[in-house]
């Protein structure tokens, strides 16, 4: 018997591995403007500005005289115009500083906190305060909390999903060479069978490694029209004993579908079939069932694993 690893490996792997698009791991966006939303009992805020760059608080009605500053030699900040506030950090390593503003009417009071932030971290430079009721604020608070939330998941997710594929390659190598370790044999097999349609089956090679044992087949389209392969089966009598079945298609597949063969075009397959150890001597069968309707492609002879 001869050796051989390569069917057997492409499909242990394309099994195993699992068909996940890289994904993108999210970015912190740059937030040039803001809004924040302040109750009627009055808030806090926190305002990220990057060094160097000037920062506009704005206000729904004229800000009150009375501005209340924590004294800094970090911060440059003055009045722009009637309803707005502008700041500027003088220095990356300011402290933070805060802000005690309200509108003359009173209707709006906040505590603002100026931090700086670095040139690659995200930072505002428009800030819109509004006043809105104690239900409108604690659903914005809720609506905010779960954002970040989400946000954290996603890329703990990305994180999991590089994880899961580099452990999900790493266990496919790793049970490929303990099979290849138990058993590995290649033989030939002889087997054909043909439709009504002109489309024919060919079983070409049988392999065992470890436990499971594989067979090589082909799809030969020799009609006029293209051959949808529904699905593929190895039984022993009455017993189904298919494991994963993949299909080399010459289209892609569809729906409901292993794979596709053009007219005039072969495609290469391979079936799993499992315990073979409980199966050696014992006549297989294999069925390839095209579109609905169709009469199925059956091979009854000529396929036993030794």
């Amino acid at each position: 018997m001869q050796s051989t690893l390569a069917p057997i490996v492409v499909v242990l792997v394309a099994s195993a591995t699992l068909a996940m698009a890289a994904p993108t791991p999210p970015q912190a966006s740059e937030r040039s403007d803001t809004e924040i939303l302040v109750p009627p009992q009055g808030g806090t805020a926190t305002v990220s500005i990057h060094v160097g760059t000037v920062a506009i608080l704005s206000f729904p009605e004229l800000v009150s005289g009375r501005l209340a500053l924590v004294s800094s030699d970090d911060f440059e900040i003055k009045r722009w115009g009637e309803k707005e506030v502008a700041v500027r950090p003088l220095r990356a390593n300011a402290k933070p500083t805060t802000l005690a503003i309200a509108t003359n009417s009173d209707t709006l009071k906040v505590n603002v906190t100026l931090t700086v932030v670095a040139a690659d971290k995200p930072a505002v430079t428009y800030v819109r305060f509004r006043a809105v009721t104690a239900e409108e604020a604690f659903t914005a608070q809720v609506d905010a909390a779960v954002e970040r939330r989400v946000g954290r998941l996603e890329i703990e997710l990305f994180g999991l999903r590089n994880n899961l594929d580099e452990l999900t390659r790493t266990r496919a190598e790793r049970l490929i060479a303990e099979r290849i370790v138990q058993r590995n044999e290649t033989f030939a097999i002889s087997a054909h069978e043909r439709s009504n349609e002109h489309v024919v089956v060919h079983v070409t090679h049988g392999s065992i490694l470890g436990t499971d044992g594989y067979l090589t087949m082909s799809v030969e389209n020799r009609s006029p029209d293209v051959f949808r392969v529904a699905s593929v089966q190895v039984t022993v009598g009455s017993q189904d004993v298919t494991g994963a079945v993949h299909l080399v298609a010459g289209v892609s597949p569809l729906e409901g579908t292993l794979g596709v063969v053009p007219a005039g075009r072969t495609s290469q397959g391979v079936v799993v079939v499992r315990s073979v150890d409980k199966l050696l001597g014992q006549p297989l069968s294999l069925i390839v069932t095209g579109p609905h309707g169709s009469q199925p492609i059956r091979i009854d002879r000529g396929i036993v694993f030794r």
